[in-house]
């Protein structure tokens, strides 16, 4: 007789959680979705976009370039923000295509821990303020006219663009444009932007 009602508790304790773990699918309520960290859905989100994760630990970068107007500029100076830091020319048709979706992220996140810098490779301050001009731009334009930048970031291709993190970081790397004012581009940066 204990056995019998042993097995019985068992099946219904089996019925009882398997019809939870069924409930949780159909109804959206899945128990595993709660414990989900927001590492967890940041990793998720930075997939989605394809953010390539930096291989390895970096000392925060420290370049230095001059902006369109004539100002020294350092990465130093974005500390304690997301910095969306984008390699481009404006000869790039992809870099042209991305730059409206650059500009809606950018306003977008205007007042958060957020900024937008982008680095010309070896062209004018002149035809760099005529480009941004041109596609009313008002981020961030960096110039690395000797290349040397672009090349100790490793770029072989543009555009590319680094995320860094608020210690100056890099935490991942894109290749190829996006569209940059996405649903997932937009969680990915507010949520960044915001821890």
């Amino acid at each position: 007789m204990k056995l019998r009602n042993t097995v019985i508790i068992l099946l219904i304790s089996g019925l009882l959680i398997s019809a939870g773990i069924v409930a949780g699918v159909f109804l959206g309520s899945d128990p595993a979705a709660k414990t989900d960290s927001g590492s967890a859905q940041l990793d998720r989100l930075m997939a989605d976009i394809g953010v390539s994760p930096h291989p390895f630990n970096n000392d925060p970068l420290e370049a230095k370039l001059l902006s369109t107007a004539g100002h020294s500029v350092g990465l130093v100076d974005f500390r304690g923000k997301i910095v969306f830091l984008n390699f481009w020319t404006t000869w790039c048709p992809t870099c042209i295509t991305e730059m409206p979706s650059m500009e809606k992220l950018h306003r977008r996140l205007a007042g958060k821990n957020f900024a937008m810098v982008t680095v010309n490779i070896k062209e004018s301050a002149s035809r760099v303020k005529n480009f941004f001009e041109k596609y009313k731009l008002t981020f961030t334009a960096l110039l690395d006219t000797t290349g040397e930048v672009s090349t100790d970031f490793g770029i072989r291709a543009i555009p590319t663009t680094f995320i860094l993190d608020k210690s100056g970081q890099i935490l991942g790397r894109i290749a190829g444009p996006r569209e940059w004012d996405s649903r997932e581009s937009v969680a990915m940066f507010e949520q960044l932007a915001d821890s």
